[in-house]
């Protein structure tokens, strides 16, 4: 991770503040990763359970950084600087950037959909405002602060992503990042490994609304169990597909339109997920006063971003690549699009590990197995150790199904397998990599 800092002059005179006796070189970006280190940057060796980034002050050194934070001493000819922990001074330094601002922060968490949320929230105030937002999905404890460095502080809002593997991760980052408005997706079965149930998750993502300034703005998915039910002390802005609220939105699976508040949102080219991240995005765009004329329109030219359900067109079918990452919930609704998909061939699905669920695992994937029976996909190509749990659950049924050990055979049958007209959907934990399986298509 590195981000370019955006206003060299404040940073560079909070640093003083922090280091008054320190004689700050000039600098350029800041980076926790030696492998992105650009000439003039400074190097945050941070530590973890399973790393330790003084191993790399050599390469960052080699890379042309111009200082390093430290924790102990290490043998290095590059500037350095020790502190009691390089994570804390992240959080401080980002903190202090983050008093800069004049202008309003989003937050938006929840365990799907927050990267597209943001996306498209970005894709329709830009027409309009100057927007920051945060790069990529840099959304965990590091991330996120990193993002608020490369915020411009003359912008007209800001937006930023907040994800969480543990609990009380959200509360540490918006201890950081401050934000005026929060909106929480959806609450769903994701790192159950690391947070034991979905009451803990729900618990954890409920940190970013009870951070919010008794002035701020909750934006509460009311078709959410845990969501509706979560007390928030600012104004509250409630939407909804399935019952009345201040943004109430009525999806038409046949024509896959989207009526607001008597407005029509044409998202035919998008996955059905894609109507309560619109109706949600709609909600905060209009309470921020953009026209629906405008918001409609920039809808139609958002693009998904990669491995996120976009549509990919190859030879004579189709793929749907949601491989970035999975947990039941979102498998799940990508199968149910996949079941809805309109195609001229057969429907197949091609799965990886699940991960980071903990003892339910097998039960999750167990599960998935038999919610692609209950879809009627007409393949499965089952890639990894927990799929087999899936596999096992379609014994029975006439359904192909199939698990494979090696990516490379499962890429080999499944070329075969293809006919014209087919669509494959393609799902799994980023761990798995499931990208490859695209890769392996094209050559």
């Amino acid at each position: 991770m590195r981000v370019n800092i955006s206003n060299k002059r404040v940073f560079t005179d909070i640093m003083r503040r922090l280091f008054p006796r320190f004689n700050m070189p000039k600098i350029n970006g800041l980076a926790i990763d030696s492998r992105y280190i650009e000439q003039g940057d400074i190097f945050l060796a941070l530590k973890g359970n399973n790393f330790d980034g003084h191993q790399f002050i050599p390469q960052a050194e080699a890379a042309g950084a111009s200082l390093a934070f430290i924790e102990h001493p290490t043998k290095t000819n590059l500037c350095t600087q020790q502190v009691q922990s390089t994570k804390t001074l992240l959080h401080d330094i980002a903190h202090e950037y983050r008093t800069q601002f004049s202008y309003p922060l989003i937050g938006i968490t929840g365990s799907n959909g927050k990267t597209t949320t943001k996306d498209l929230l970005c894709h329709i105030l830009s027409e309009e405002m100057n927007v920051v937002s945060t790069e990529g999905n840099f959304n965990s404890t590091t991330g996120a602060p990193l993002s608020l460095l490369s915020f411009d502080i003359d912008a007209d809002i800001g937006i930023i992503e907040i994800g969480a593997n543990k609990p009380g991760e959200i509360e540490t980052i918006c201890s950081v990042v401050k934000p005026n408005m929060g909106l929480i997706t959806n609450i769903g079965a994701t790192h159950l490994a690391n947070f034991g149930s979905i009451n803990e998750i729900a618990k954890t993502k409920f940190a970013l609304f009870a951070c919010l300034p008794s002035n701020g703005t909750a934006f509460v998915n009311l078709d959410d169990p845990f969501i509706s039910k979560m007390n928030v002390s600012c104004f509250r802005i409630e939407y909804s597909l399935n019952t009345t609220a201040d943004y109430q939105g009525i999806w038409t699976p046949e024509t896959k339109q989207l009526e607001v508040n008597s407005t029509i949102v044409d998202l035919s080219d998008y996955p059905k997920s894609m109507s309560i991240n619109s109706l949600a995005v709609y909600a905060v765009a209009a309470e921020l006063g953009c026209s629906l004329p405008l918001i409609n329109s920039r809808v139609q030219s958002f693009h998904i971003p990669k491995g996120r359900g976009e549509i990919i067109q190859l030879h004579n079918y189709t793929i749907i690549n949601d491989s970035y990452n999975a947990n039941l919930d979102s498998a799940k609704l990508g199968i149910y699009n996949l079941s809805n998909f309109s195609c001229p061939g057969r429907k197949i699905t091609v799965i990886g590990d699940m991960l980071e669920l903990g003892a339910k695992e097998k039960e999750c994937h167990r599960e998935l197995g038999k919610y692609l029976v209950d879809k009627k996909v007409d393949a499965v190509f089952a890639f990894g150790n927990l799929t087999q749990h899936a596999i096992h659950a379609m014994n029975g049924t006439n359904c192909f199904h199939q698990f494979y050990s090696d990516k490379k055979l499962l890429i080999a049958d499944l070329k075969k397998y293809l006919q014209n007209g087919d669509v494959i959907y393609i799902k799994g934990s980023r761990g798995m990599k499931m990208e490859d399986i695209i890769i392996g298509l094209k050559t």
